[in-house]
């Protein structure tokens, strides 16, 4: 009896296990995809926050230095400071070319954000009183008189309360004297604000 040798022939790949291999192809290529993307926005968050909360250090470190230059109310014989419900103004020093001089400062919220106002320098007090005396009146109008020299939308309200020492015993004064601000901003879609106390001449 003959046998009959059965020659093979040579092994492939089936239409069916190409097509598994490319799917699991596609998929570990999606999934890296998807890695890599979240990867990059996490940066971008990260980067975009620090750019943040370097302008709201920027602000707490301007506000602590306007606070700082408040000139008392003796050295002009006009009130120290005029806040309303939204803006808060107050005098402050300003030293120029070696020049001694004064520039009004205001914070307030606008429907573009907080902004930070100053005036022009000025060196005699009738200036100081044409721009001074509407504020007085009315500390939430605002002026062409003054330029925006910071704005930061994200800070959509703000709350300013007056920190008041008791009169000195034996001054015959009864009445207590102003000391320094307390401040709140609050942000857009954050919980925490930020907020910050300044005495008038020093900070806290």
């Amino acid at each position: 009896m003959k046998q009959k040798t059965v020659i093979a022939a040579d092994a492939g790949f089936t239409l069916i296990e190409v097509m598994v291999a490319m799917i699991i192809m596609a998929v570990v290529g999606l999934l890296a995809w998807q890695g890599m993307d979240a990867m990059l926005r996490s940066k971008e968050n990260i980067e975009g926050r620090a750019k943040q909360d370097a302008v709201y250090f920027q602000l707490v470190r301007q506000f602590e230095r306007d606070c700082q230059e408040m000139i008392p109310s003796a050295e002009l014989n006009i009130p120290q400071y005029s806040a309303g419900a939204k803006n808060i103004w107050w005098l402050r020093q300003h030293n120029e070319a070696k020049q001694n001089s004064w520039v009004v400062i205001g914070y307030g919220v606008t429907p573009n954000g907080l902004q930070r106002w100053i005036s022009r320098p000025l060196t005699n007090k009738s200036d100081i009183l044409a721009i001074w005396q509407p504020f007085i009146r009315d500390p939430d109008l605002t002026s062409s008189d003054m330029k925006i020299s910071l704005e930061i939308p994200e800070i959509i309200t703000q709350q300013v309360s007056v920190i008041s020492n008791a009169p000195l015993p034996g001054k015959g004064v009864d009445t207590p004297f102003f000391a320094g601000l307390n401040i709140r901003w609050g942000l857009k879609n954050l919980p925490f604000p930020i907020t910050r106390s300044c005495l008038a001449g020093a900070s806290l």
